[in-house]
């Protein structure tokens, strides 16, 4: 009898054990998801003084209304959600967001049911953009915990100042217990022509040249990620200029693209990154980029058939999620060595 119990709890432990070792061989190798996202146009429904926003009320051509702004920010909701679940993971680390009014907006978007277990917090300046449009970061608390965070002015040594923009938003904080640097981006439309516009990309290339060499001095293994909506594509000088390593041009060149214009694709939406996130010996270390290009997203028919599937055209409710498809990063986590010793 003795002999009989022993072995059956012999039994059981070794079929725990073996249970344990394969949860650990199918667990989805650790990585964390970077993502940028061009909202197109996410207000709320109220018209805010000093702020050109009047297109984005009830009363306005567009009768944007709390159905629109509900189902605008379902779609963000849904867009995170899905970025989430990329390499079988569970929810974004950290994302950029433009194109966003204010916080309110960005508050009612972290309770969405979509995503609420997630607990995503908030970073967000107001911007002196004369739509209001702001630049935000959105961060998964578990995985990042920042530590400063400040505007970056583009508006200075009387550059921009008249053509009031948004400003880089600069974000330190601990991923993984690795310091970061974040840098979310909207830079200075084509409004009035690439070639007449240039001038305002160019100097908000080289105000983030200037912090990013500043970074490096400190440190020159900085882990620094730049993400945004540049206006500009990975061969432009604006972004030639900026001493970090583009991961998105290789993609480029192959004819990829985030938006597309008089039948033209560009890749306005990238995440650059330092050296140190190339390096393999590096505790997150680069793996891969993302365009998020999927059915739902594009545009079936009609004029812009093939497109992003646009929220608006002209002041016509598209339904769609935006005009710009989402980007992501994602970065992998170095496993100790033997874990199951």
């Amino acid at each position: 009898m003795k002999k009989l119990l022993l072995y059956v709890v012999v039994q059981i432990f070794m079929i725990t054990s073996n249970r344990e070792v394969l949860a650990q061989v199918l667990k989805p190798e650790q990585k964390r998801i970077i993502s940028f996202y061009n909202c197109e146009n996410y207000y709320d429904t109220i018209d805010q003084k000093n702020i050109l926003d009047e297109e984005f009320t009830p009363n306005s051509a567009k009768a944007y209304n709390k159905t629109i702004f509900k189902l605008k920010r379902k779609q963000i909701a849904q867009t995170i959600h899905e970025l989430g679940k990329q390499e079988q993971q569970d929810g974004i680390s950290l994302i950029g967001l433009v194109e966003i009014e204010n916080k309110y907006v960005l508050e009612e978007l972290v309770k969405d049911s979509l995503i609420q277990k997630y607990h995503y917090k908030i970073i967000h300046f107001d911007s002196k953009d004369y739509r209001g449009i702001d630049v935000a970061l959105l961060y998964h608390p578990i995985h990042f915990v920042p530590y400063q965070y400040k505007p970056i002015s583009l508006s200075i040594k009387n550059h921009q100042t008249d053509f009031p923009t948004r400003d880089i938003l600069y974000v330190k904080g601990q991923l993984d217990q690795q310091w970061v640097h974040i840098l979310v981006n909207h830079w200075p439309s084509r409004r009035g022509g690439a070639s007449t516009s240039e001038k305002r990309r160019l100097w908000a290339s080289e105000v983030a040249k200037v912090f990013i060499d500043s970074l490096k001095m400190t440190d020159p293994e900085a882990n620094i990620i730049m993400m945004g909506d540049f206006n500009d594509n990975p061969s432009d000088r604006s972004l030639l200029n900026i001493p970090l390593q583009n991961p998105f041009f290789n993609l480029f060149k192959k004819g990829y693209g985030s938006l597309a214009f008089n039948d033209q694709w560009s890749l306005f939406d990238q995440v650059l990154i330092s050296d140190a996130l190339m390096d393999p010996k590096n505790i997150i270390t680069y793996y891969k980029s993302i365009i998020y290009r999927k059915n739902n997203r594009i545009e079936t028919h009609g004029r812009y058939k093939g497109y992003p599937k646009r929220t608006w055209s002209g002041d016509q409710y598209n339904g769609g999620f935006s005009d710009h498809f989402p980007v992501s990063i994602i970065l992998k986590l170095k496993m100790a060595e033997n874990p199951l010793k």
